[in-house]
């Protein structure tokens, strides 16, 4: 049996790991002769003990006197230290990889280091299963083998990836006091040409944020960035890399609007021209972004965003959310990926009809604004079609902030006084675009919907782990939707958990004992929460805004006015700048400061990403004048 490990009180491995507990327990465990194992394993044991609802759980299948068991470890683990306290260290070589934490937490707390010589950990240190990652997670070991730690640091250039882990994920960890930056500058340097060097590692340095303890030079960054082209053309020509592609044409017999369909790791997306060439008005043509290429969903939120949900449990071990970096998940490549490629392909069919979509631009500011929403003076002016794609991109970008301080200008007067706009010479936030809609976009943050929401819908929640069953399911309201189940068929831990959900209305027992959601509404606000991460509230009924009303009022949610939601502004901000994001892209810097490449081709997919952010653009304003209009008829 695999030795007991903690993890978290909420861990989906709780009830493994209780159910090991128990049979320690009944097999009498605590009395044989212990070995390094068994001291870990209880101490860890001790560690559930401490939790009510898992110690309530050990007693109810065990029947022990829990307080009288908990002292008798203590006592053991006190035996087991006195025994061996200078000879300790020498059982790591018979620990589990995963008792490693374990094995150097106990070290530290009962300061069995203290029985160590200095020269013997530095000899320890060079043994071929010890890594000083995890001994650099104990303060006290950093402190007391400060020199031995440094030594070994130091001699090899892939602990560069400890220390850059220690600031970017803010890593619970305690380098030596003794070394300088100096060092660590020249550690990293020398990482990036060592044979072992890791691509993932390489974005790090290349995107390391200001303000993370340390101020990677920009010749580092350079070099790592020229080791990264490198490395990834390496990737791909091996054939270890995934390549995902693909695929739009526009067949002129196809009757159908659209049709897609997957091929090994291309998606075919084929488009009907014959039905482009009969719809070639503007509104239509604006539509098709929406109906056609699903820039948004129908409730009008942007599609290409980057979401936690999209994210696997295994992706996100791999890429944990770092603050400072926009997070690129698989899911957000290819979404990027297939935005591009359409927003690239419908430019050329329109060019083939002789439309430009600048021109749509101009039109939908100048004359659908006025003709729609009286609307007038909004100004856009888009390049030409003779000018070079440098010269589009240097005459588009201050358009964007142009859009932005007209549009707010609009929400607060109800007009938009020209003169005033050319008073200001700064640049608009994505955050501080207006809406002209009071409640616009709900969200949460509150514990009450963290735990609601990690219950019903984590794949990491402990509640929907049923051994008996023969189908695996993802989540508990998975499980719900496919099961009838009663209280008799969870375990005791996981029934404490569920006792929350009872507790805040969210489930209940039927007339005949069955599990059921009191309010559906609720469990669906939640869910959409959960995978959208936000609602525009106006693309809802009345019953379910009514829903939305009062957990609002129980401060379950929050209501918020802006033209972007949250994960559109961060969308808008990691193409647009780096001021958020240091991964992003850098447009508008880019041609403001003159730090551009000379490169033509990248002007282009420049241009087309600035036409892309554009029409995103457009399309946010006309909802949020739409449901203005609507709003406004409906409480005449």
């Amino acid at each position: 049996m695999a030795g007991i490990k903690f993890n978290s009180k909420y861990g989906m491995a709780c009830g493994w790991e209780l159910n090991k507990i128990v049979k320690k327990v009944k097999e009498n465990a605590i009395e044989s002769e212990w070995s390094i194992t068994d001291l870990i394993d209880f101490y860890n044991i001790l560690k559930y003990i401490h939790i009510k609802q898992f110690s309530d759980y050990i007693v109810q299948k065990t029947d022990i006197e829990i307080r009288t068991y908990e002292k008798k470890i203590h006592h053991k683990i006190g035996h087991f230290i006195n025994k061996y306290k200078n000879d300790y260290i020498n059982f790591h070589d018979n620990i589990a990889s995963n008792s490693t934490d374990d094995f150097w937490e106990i070290f530290e707390k009962y300061k069995l280091y203290k029985k160590v010589k200095n020269s013997d950990f530095r000899a320890f240190l060079n043994k071929d299963n010890v890594h000083v990652y995890s001994i650099l997670k104990f303060k006290q070991l950093a402190k007391h083998f400060d020199s031995e730690i440094k030594e070994v640091i130091l001699t090899d250039s892939s602990n560069a990836k400890i220390i850059l882990s220690k600031y970017i994920k803010e890593d619970n960890l305690y380098l030596p006091s003794s070394l300088t930056e100096t060092e660590i500058y020249s550690l990293i340097d020398e990482y990036i040409d060592s044979p072992q060097v890791n691509i993932n590692t390489l974005r790090q340095i290349i995107t390391y944020p200001v303000g993370k303890g340390l101020n990677i030079p920009d010749k580092i960054k350079l070099h790592a960035m020229r080791k990264e082209k490198i490395e990834e053309s390496k990737l791909f020509n091996d054939g270890t890399g995934i390549k995902t592609r693909v695929m739009i044409s526009y067949p002129n017999d196809q009757e159908e609007v659209v049709i897609i369909t997957m091929n090994d790791n291309t998606a075919n997306i084929n488009i009907s021209l014959k039905w482009i060439k009969e719809n070639l008005d503007y509104p239509t043509l604006w539509n098709n972004f929406i109906y056609i290429f699903s820039f948004v969903d129908i409730k009008m939120r942007l599609q290409f965003v980057s979401k936690t949900s999209d994210m696997g449990v295994l992706e996100s071990l791999m890429h944990p959310k770092e603050e400072h970096l926009y997070t690129t998940s698989f899911s957000f490549r290819y979404n990027k990926m297939l935005s591009n490629a359409e927003i690239y392909s419908y430019i050329k069919v329109l060019n083939d009809f002789d439309i430009r979509l600048e021109d749509m631009i101009e039109w939908f500011f100048s004359k659908y604004l006025k003709d729609e929403f009286k609307i007038s003076n909004f100004i856009v002016k888009m390049p030409s079609k003779e000018t070079s794609y440098f010269e589009k991109c240097r005459t588009i970008l201050p358009e964007i902030d142009r859009i932005f301080k007209q549009y707010n200008l609009l929400v607060e007067d109800g007009f938009i006084d020209q003169e005033l706009i050319q008073m200001s010479s700064s640049s608009v936030k994505s955050k501080d675009i207006k809406s002209l809609i009071e409640k616009k976009y709900v969200y949460s943050t509150s514990d009450w919907y963290k735990r609601a929401s990690h219950l019903l819908f984590s794949d990491q929640s402990s509640i929907f782990y049923m051994p008996n069953k023969e189908d695996n399911y993802e989540n508990f309201l998975d499980l719900m939707i496919s099961e009838h189940l009663k209280k008799n068929d969870f375990e005791e831990y996981q029934l404490q958990d569920m006792e929350w959900l009872f507790e805040n209305n969210l489930i209940c027992e039927d007339k005949e004992g069955y599990l059921e959601f009191i309010d559906q509404k609720v469990i669906y606000i939640l869910k959409e929460l959960f995978y959208e991460e936000v609602i525009n509230y106006w693309h809802y009924p009345d019953n379910i805004r009514r829903v939305i009303e009062g957990l609002y009022n129980q401060n379950f949610v929050n209501l918020k006015s802006s033209l972007f939601s949250k994960n559109e502004q961060d969308y808008f901000d990691y193409y647009l700048n780096k001021s958020k994001f240091t991964n992003g892209h850098d447009i508008r810097n880019k041609y403001l400061h003159g730090t551009n490449s000379n490169n033509e081709k990248q002007y282009k997919t420049d241009y087309h990403i600035i036409l892309k952010l554009i029409v995103i653009v457009v399309i946010k304003i006309n909802d949020d004048l739409c449901i203005k209009e609507d709003y406004m008829s409906n409480s005449q």
